[in-house]
């Protein structure tokens, strides 16, 4: 909705190890994520792609994501040190069911240097579209 609301361009995060239901199932202690979250080794999620058509003609970009565990996934991590985001604006944004969107803005703020922030957004999976657009005016980019 976002990305139709500001006619914006796209780009999917996809990991080469892709996540099966299995994998994302948070109360299975044996689950990929939870070896994710638990071992700091297992962390360096290798994407398909990590090359962004004419990245250098972008000014804003918003990077949206799920809260795992009160912090962004280790793919955008992974994507954040992967780019020079010198002098764009980020927007970032999350949906949660309770979780806070700040401990993952302060990672990704350290993660992209160079960038300039605007304050981001958490909204539940119940979000409207009236709703995002109203958060997309007040951020009141000049976006084209």
């Amino acid at each position: 909705m976002i990305a139709t609301s500001t006619n914006a361009d796209t780009f999917k995060l996809e990991p080469k190890d892709v996540y099966t239901d299995e994998n994302l199932d948070w109360s299975n202690s044996d689950s990929r994520v939870n070896k994710e979250h638990d071992d700091e080794s297992q962390r360096n999620i290798e994407l398909v792609s990590t090359t962004v058509k004419d990245w250098d003609s972008y000014d804003t970009v918003f990077i949206g994501y799920p809260i795992w565990w009160g912090i962004e996934p280790r793919s955008i991590d992974t994507f954040s040190e992967s780019l020079d985001f010198t002098g764009k604006t980020i927007i970032p944004f999350c949906t949660s069911g309770s979780s806070g969107i700040e401990k993952s803005e302060e990672n990704l703020a350290s993660l992209i240097p160079g960038a300039k922030w605007k304050k981001g957004r958490r909204f539940e999976k119940t979000v409207s579209e009236e709703d995002l657009k109203k958060w997309i005016k007040e951020l009141d980019l000049s976006l084209h």
